[in-house]
């Protein structure tokens, strides 16, 4: 009965130091040992001590189910935070950017209404104008990068969730030939690996019985199963290349909805196309609206019904494809300033430089410069509801987290107590086995006389 219960209490105390040696450890979860009375042979017996049952790790099931829920969206919100505020950044600030070049043009053509005859007045149109184009270029290449960025991002989280999916098969196997406390330590892995899973993408998990996780993706798709994993793949496909996300051959894209995979698609197929659109929309509507008056219009040499951008097929691409019409960009003289064909008539002039207040855009409820400005406003408000999306979705893993850890975490306040309560238990056990072993020497020699 000493002995038992010295072992138990030893066990006690290196449980105690396990605890407290990885305090800091990923996903461990802290240890208790069990101990049951060990009964008596009979009704005259005191009982034979103590013996130990098991060790098990502290978990509650349904916090860490909680953790699974809340770790994907606050992933998607910060892969989306991430990929826009690199947009927001390569738009410019208002009143620096494209707005601030739309301004020049117009005043440019009023300058022009100005003096129609001056060449400094033609060569300033054509300046402000060139200006124009390469702020529409630049804006669309940016953009086009940011989506190429997104891809990236995409075809990157794809090679983590496999990689992410291997480890955890390995792991699954490994289970078969781990004793007790082995099969403890695979499960702390195992939470680390899930909780990384599903800050990348919105996970299922299930506990086989043998302590292995299923895990599926999407609509139920296998990425995990026992000691298989099934590799999700990104394959990219018509008309950019942008990459669809299959499992199994079948394309799954819409079926994710969490984790940085998802905020990674939803960048590259919704906000950043949209804000490509719309500024194709302000280059096509540019070029329209002073393509149709300046064709009314005559030049220096009498010409008319020319353009003065080179003209645009579809409103698709069109910041990328703005440019002034090569003859006029050659020779200031073809900008056509007036209405009749008469020296310093400036109608024309006057006209392009009153399409500033024109509304052309959003059913004719907006002017350009409004467009421009409400495209900024757009992708400022993402970018803001995405940082704060994800700021209010950091509080509350926060806070589950807090929850979680004050049922599995280790407390070195708690240890402490703990590891004086075993040592105290172990000298009172030692104590008991010195009295026991005094009390036989005296049986011992009593018997011997």
């Amino acid at each position: 009965m000493a002995a038992r219960g010295l072992d138990a209490q030893r066990m006690g105390l290196e449980l105690t130091g396990q605890n407290i040696s990885n305090v800091n450890t990923p996903g461990y979860a802290r240890r208790v040992v069990d101990f049951a009375s060990v009964p008596g042979q009979d009704s005259r017996s005191a009982g034979g001590g103590v013996t130990v049952m098991g060790i098990r790790a502290i978990r509650d099931s349904f916090l860490e189910r909680r953790v699974q829920q809340e770790v994907p969206t606050e992933g998607r919100a910060a892969a989306l935070a991430e990929l826009l505020q690199v947009v927001q950044t390569g738009i410019g600030a208002s009143g620096a950017s494209l707005d601030a070049r739309l301004s020049e043009v117009f005043g440019s053509f009023s300058r022009l209404a100005d003096a129609p005859a001056s060449a400094v007045a033609r060569a300033d149109v054509l300046n402000a104008t060139d200006e124009l184009a390469q702020s529409f270029h630049d804006i669309s290449s940016r953009l086009v990068d940011s989506q190429r960025s997104a891809e990236g991002r995409v075809r990157s989280t794809v090679e983590e969730i496999n990689a992410l999916g291997e480890q955890l098969a390995a792991l699954n196997r490994s289970l078969s030939s781990a004793g007790p406390d082995g099969k403890l330590s695979v499960q702390d892995q195992q939470a680390v690996i899930i909780r990384n899973l599903s800050t990348l993408v919105d996970v299922d998990v299930l506990t086989n019985p043998g302590g292995g996780l299923d895990v599926t993706i999407g609509n139920g798709r296998a990425l995990v199963i026992a000691g298989e994993s099934y590799a999700v793949e990104a394959v990219a496909g018509p008309p950019n290349g942008l990459s669809a996300i299959e499992s199994g051959g079948r394309v799954i894209t819409d079926e994710i909805s969490g984790g940085r995979l998802a905020g990674a698609i939803e960048a590259r197929d919704v906000n950043i196309p949209d804000y490509m659109s719309r500024l194709d929309t302000i280059a096509f509507e540019v070029v329209r609206q002073v393509n149709a008056l300046h064709r009314t219009g005559f030049d220096q040499q009498g010409n008319t019904n020319q353009d003065f951008f080179t003209p645009l097929g579809a409103v698709a691409g069109a910041a990328r494809l703005f440019a002034v019409d090569p003859g006029v960009a050659a020779d200031g003289g073809q900008i056509a300033a007036a209405g009749v064909n008469a020296v310093g008539d400036n109608a024309v002039a006057k006209s392009l430089a009153s399409l500033r207040d024109a509304l052309v855009l959003d059913g004719n409820s907006a002017t350009l410069i409004e467009g421009w400005s409400s495209l900024a406003y757009r992708v400022g408000r993402d970018t803001r509801s995405a940082v704060d999306g994800q700021k209010a979705q950091a509080d509350i893993v926060k806070q589950i987290d807090a929850l979680r850890d004050s049922v599995s975490g280790v407390s070195l306040d708690e240890e402490a107590v703990q590891m004086i309560k075993f040592q105290r238990a172990f000298e009172a056990n030692a104590r008991y086995f010195s009295a026991v072993d005094d009390t036989l020497n005296i049986l011992f020699q009593i018997v011997g006389r």
